[in-house]
């Protein structure tokens, strides 16, 4: 558990500093997966397209400046919640644990998966990696022995229902005393909430070469109002409860904010920042509503929906 406890600390010039500065982070079972693997492969394959450019071949899809542009500010903001201090007072402060939580979930996974950065990730792996991640492919992709489980956990229903849960089982009290106070609860959890972000986003922004599994945008802004919606009515009870939730952000040292207050502000944090990453996402999906539309890709904008057929209404006299 931190200890508060920096009366000592205060009577230096540098409290400031040593307050932001102190503290910082480095887990590995998360950042090694989800942040400097991924970076690596990126970039190593950016590398060899540019270099095929030079050659006169083609740039690969997601290798232009703005899909670039887009993967770096997911990776600084997902490095941001796993390197800095807000690590360390995410477990000091609910306000920066939900901070964690918005950024991981909501704000980071459409930069990321609108970077469409597969292809050269795919690219940057070495030799024997490439084969290695064809013959899983062959084991993982249509036809292959676990592809039943794969069209069932990529289900954009399963999707949506896990973020849900994702995002709602860590706030019940016993679990994030769990997470605050166990190591590799907190690193579950971090999985859980990258992975739920990244699995529901992938739904609502076209990434190839992934096959779309939510074809019509129209399915997809209901899915985005789903989870907009779990997210406000989460931020409500944290914000308008009558009192704290979270014992164990209640009796750390040297705390000043009261557990009650910390609780509001981090309904504010969620009420807040879900919403933007939401609405860019909702935006991207109406373009593509009005451009299908326009193309008449399909006549109907609700085609899941299935029509009701009524009896004809025959005219007086005619039943003879």
């Amino acid at each position: 558990m931190p200890d508060m406890n920096m009366s000592a600390v205060t009577l230096h010039a540098g409290f400031v500093v040593k307050y932001l500065l102190s503290n910082w982070s480095l887990d590995l079972v998360v950042t090694v997966p989800f942040i400097i693997l991924p970076t690596v492969l990126y970039f190593r394959g950016l590398n060899l397209a540019y270099r095929e450019q030079r050659e006169g071949k083609s740039l690969p899809l997601g290798a232009d400046t703005q899909s670039v542009t887009m993967f770096l500010i997911g990776i600084v903001l997902l490095s941001l919640c796993f390197f800095t201090p807000i690590m360390y007072w995410s477990m000091v402060y609910l306000y920066m644990h939900m901070l964690i939580h918005v950024l991981v979930m909501i704000a980071v996974p459409p930069f990321i998966v609108g970077s469409k950065p597969w292809m050269l990730m795919s690219k940057g792996l070495p030799e024997h990696g490439t084969s290695l991640v064809g013959g899983l492919g062959r084991i993982l992709g249509k036809g292959g022995l676990l592809n039943p489980v794969v069209r069932f956990v990529t289900n954009p229903l399963v999707s949506l229902l896990y973020f849900i849960f994702a995002m709602w089982v860590w706030f019940y009290p016993p679990f994030m005393t769990y997470a605050v106070t166990n190591k590799y609860v907190m690193d579950l959890m971090h999985y859980t909430f990258i992975t739920a972000g990244m699995g529901l986003f992938m739904h609502l922004i076209d990434n190839p070469p992934f096959p779309k599994r939510v074809n019509n945008p129209v399915i997809r802004l209901g899915m985005i109002l789903v989870g907009t919606y779990s997210s406000f009515m989460l931020a409500m009870l944290l914000g308008l409860s009558s009192g704290p939730w979270y014992s164990v952000y209640s009796h750390i040292p040297g705390k000043t904010l009261s557990a009650m207050a910390d609780q509001q502000i981090a309904a504010s944090v969620l009420w807040v920042l879900c919403m933007e990453p939401f609405v860019y996402t909702a935006y991207y999906n109406i373009k593509l509503w009005m451009s299908q539309s326009d193309a008449g890709e399909y006549d109907e904008p609700t085609p899941w929906l299935k029509k009701i057929r009524r009896p004809a209404v025959l005219p007086p006299g005619s039943q003879n």
